[in-house]
């Protein structure tokens, strides 16, 4: 009785997988899309948590140290960051062509989507940056 029921279950998990028009594909696919931005996410918490205890733990050494230390850091962060977006955003876009070629469209455009909206969340800042004013007029 096991058997067949598992049998059942196998068939139906493969025939879902393989059904474009499923909500698990798109759910999927956007997470995918995703991976970029919290990996980014990730990065960028680790450098700032670790520019505090480096500002701790050179506290007695004097604010230049301290300045040093925290500008090490987050230099060291930045590029790191930025190495590890862009590998991700590739290893993404790779990924999303082979569900193109392989007739997986739902995943892909969830994929694609996402990606545009974690390039608007990383952009934000500097279009903030540009279009409000530094000085406002009193």
């Amino acid at each position: 009785m096991s058997t067949l029921s598992s049998d059942s279950q196998n068939s139906r998990g493969s025939l879902q997988d393989r059904l474009p028009g499923t909500g698990s594909a798109a759910l999927r696919g956007a997470l995918v899309g995703l991976v970029p931005l919290g990996l980014l996410a990730l990065i960028i918490v680790v450098a700032l948590a670790l520019a505090a205890l480096a500002r701790q733990l050179t506290a007695a050494s004097g604010f230049y140290a301290q300045q040093q230390a925290a500008l090490i850091i987050l230099i060291a962060g930045f590029i790191l960051a930025l190495i590890v977006y862009v590998v991700a955003i590739v290893l993404t876009m790779r990924r999303i062509a082979a569900w193109q070629e392989n007739g997986i469209a739902v995943q892909a455009r969830a994929a694609l989507w996402s990606l545009g909206i974690t390039a608007l969340i990383v952009i934000l800042p500097l279009l903030l940056a540009i279009l409000l004013p530094q000085h406002p007029a009193p």
